[in-house]
């Protein structure tokens, strides 16, 4: 019973922050110097508005030229499971609602794993942990496929512990699949997709290494046949073609001063880009409870966070390339976001263990998570409390305009959430 009140208790906090992150206060348009204002109530979409809408229109049956642009068209697994509530709702909020929806899935499902490995301890620190993580309020409320990163991000861990603990080849196979269904929702195989296959080699179980493969490739290329021989979408479009573009730098380097000039800032954008990935009090945290508590992070949260360092220095060090959109540097932090997870469950097992220390350290270590849960709670309901630090928190993590942008643009637009239309 007590899971359960507090399950609840995170669960309506979650649902709020979610809510005063809609209409006019949605980070990820709020924080774009020139949004879409919506007619007639004012609310505010990011610039790709159309682009996400193109892939409803799709699924919807409506005519090619109003969706075959789009470059999210393979992000498909959010905008099919929210098509439904789309239809009925509309695209706006249909979508709202069916982020929502997922969210709650993924912070009862996180609830239930953490209580079933680690106790019940750990899981109530869990689920009040997710509940204020900015990340979500960041993207929840826009129906868009980037509502779908934490939700999924959250279930693929969880498949990633159980095909670590795998010893059957044919679970395996199902487990890989299961996988490969949630990387429709967004580009996360290069990161859980990679740190599938560490764990499976860490334990030399390499017969089941084409089988893993296979099955986490099924659905994505599935998806995209379908696409290519029913909606005759290009194989590659502008966001694929950036990795590309990276690896082509590498086959291409410049002269090796060249490089080493452009990897003087290296080790100061590490930090920075750790930080900032995720809304920096998260991993603030982690540093601090393991520095208090010394615990050594599972084979799972270690997998991730090689697999995330290995696209980082993919990225990051890759020789100097000419092209508008650079996946070097700091510009856009967000793309290492799926380390949170690894992140929030290190912290609430450590929270969860804290009976086993010292009660100095048990204290220290309820102190830490606290402090910075209520930390990213200011971030998380930072744009209708008006904190002043949390427009600069939110730019870090994908800089695409100035640090005061947030405040700038709710002061034009107002602080209204979804359900209250502006009056003229």
């Amino acid at each position: 019973m007590r899971f359960r009140v507090h399950l609840a208790g995170a669960g309506a906090l979650l649902a709020l922050a979610i809510w005063l992150s809609s209409g006019t206060m949605a980070p990820y348009a709020a924080t774009f110097f020139q949004p879409i204002v919506s007619t007639p109530c004012g609310y505010l979409y990011n610039v790709d508005h159309a682009h996400h809408r193109a892939v409803f229109e799709m699924l919807d049956g409506q005519p090619p030229e109003r969706w075959r642009g789009s470059y999210v068209l393979r992000r498909l697994l959010f905008p099919l499971c929210a098509y439904p509530l789309m239809k009925a709702a509309g695209f706006e909020v249909g979508g709202f609602v069916a982020s929502l929806l997922c969210h709650l899935a993924a912070l009862i499902g996180l609830g239930v794993f953490l209580r079933r490995r680690y106790g019940e301890e750990a899981a109530v620190a869990g689920v009040w942990m997710f509940a204020v993580y900015p990340g979500i309020t960041y993207w929840a409320a826009l129906p868009y496929a980037n509502a779908a990163i934490v939700p999924a991000s959250v279930g693929l861990f969880a498949l990633l512990v159980a095909l670590d603990e795998e010893l059957r080849v044919a679970r395996v196979a199902l487990l890989s699949a299961a996988m490969g269904v949630l990387f429709v929702a967004y580009d996360l195989a290069p990161f859980f997709g990679v740190a599938a296959i560490l764990l499976l080699a860490r334990r030399r179980r390499f017969a089941a290494l084409p089988v893993a493969v296979a099955g986490m490739a099924a659905a994505p290329l599935a998806t995209s046949v379908l696409l290519k021989l029913v909606f005759h979408v290009p194989w590659t479009n502008t966001n694929t073609a950036l990795y590309g573009t990276v690896a082509e730098a590498w086959l291409h380097p410049p002269a090796l001063g060249v490089w080493l000039r452009s990897l003087a800032d290296f080790p100061f954008l590490t930090v920075r880009v750790f930080f900032t990935s995720n809304f920096l009090f998260l991993p603030a945290m982690v540093l601090c409870l393991a520095a208090i508590a010394r615990a050594r992070p599972t084979p799972a949260e270690g997998a991730l966070a090689v697999a995330v360092a290995l696209v980082f220095l993919f990225n990051n060090l890759a020789p100097p390339y000419e092209d508008r959109w650079q996946m070097r540097g700091d510009f856009i932090p967000r793309l290492y976001q799926p380390l949170f997870i690894a992140l929030l469950v290190y912290a609430a097992r450590v929270v969860g263990a804290r009976q086993g220390a010292t009660p100095g350290r048990a204290r220290l270590v309820l102190a830490v998570a606290v402090l910075a849960s209520a930390a990213n709670a200011s971030v998380a309901f930072g744009p209708i409390a008006r904190i002043p630090w949390a427009g600069p928190v939110y730019h870090r993590f994908y800089m695409h305009s100035g640090p005061d942008t947030m405040d700038h643009q709710l002061a034009l637009a107002g602080r209204r959430p979804l359900g209250f239309c502006r009056h003229r």
